[in-house]
C-alpha cells in the first residue's frame, strides 16, 4: 500500500517564539519567552491574506501603469495588513492601548498597532519571516 502523504500536512496554525533584533530570544520581565501564534501557508486565513495582498500590489501597479514603484511604496502597509489577517494571538505580551487606562477595541487593532510601531519593527520582520516559512508549521518542525 502507498505511504498516505496527508499524514505530513502542515499545521493550521503554530507559535513562533520571538527574538530581539540581535537574533536571541525575546523574555519578558520574569524570563518567559514571548511568542505569536499567527497561521500558516495551508490554511485558508493565510491563503485569503496572501490573495489579499496579491490583489492590492497588482491593483497599485495597474493604475500606475506598470510602475513595479507604486507597489513598492507601500510594501511596509501590506506587510503589516498581512500580519494583522494572519494573527491569531500575542503570547505573554500585550502592546499598550491607545492610553494608560484605555485597552485596544479590538485584537486586531493592537496586532495593526505592534506591527505598524518600527521601533519594534525587528518583532514585525521575525513574525513575517517565520509566518511564510513551510517548515514552521510542519509537525516534525522544532523551528520556532
Amino acid at each position: 500500500m502507498a505511504f498516505d502523504i496527508t499524514r505530513k500536512k502542515a499545521l493550521e496554525t503554530a507559535k513562533i517564539d520571538l527574538v530581539n533584533g540581535d537574533g536571541s530570544p525575546l523574555y519578558d520581565d520574569d524570563g518567559n519567552v514571548l511568542s505569536v501564534t499567527v497561521h500558516g501557508p495551508g490554511s485558508k486565513v493565510w491563503q485569503q491574506a496572501d490573495a489579499e495582498r496579491n490583489r492590492r500590489r497588482t491593483g497599485r501597479i495597474e493604475k500606475n501603469r506598470g510602475r513595479i514603484s507604486a507597489a513598492l511604496d507601500h510594501a511596509r502597509e501590506d506587510e503589516v495588513d498581512f500580519l494583522v489577517a494572519v494573527t491569531v494571538s500575542f503570547n505573554g505580551w500585550k502592546y499598550p492601548g491607545p492610553s494608560d487606562a484605555e485597552d485596544w477595541p479590538s485584537a486586531k487593532d493592537q496586532f495593526r498597532a505592534a506591527y505598524g510601531d518600527d521601533t519594534i519593527g525587528y518583532i514585525r520582520d521575525h513574525v513575517h519571516k517565520e509566518a511564510t516559512d513551510w517548515s514552521v508549521f510542519t509537525s516534525s518542525s522544532a523551528k520556532s
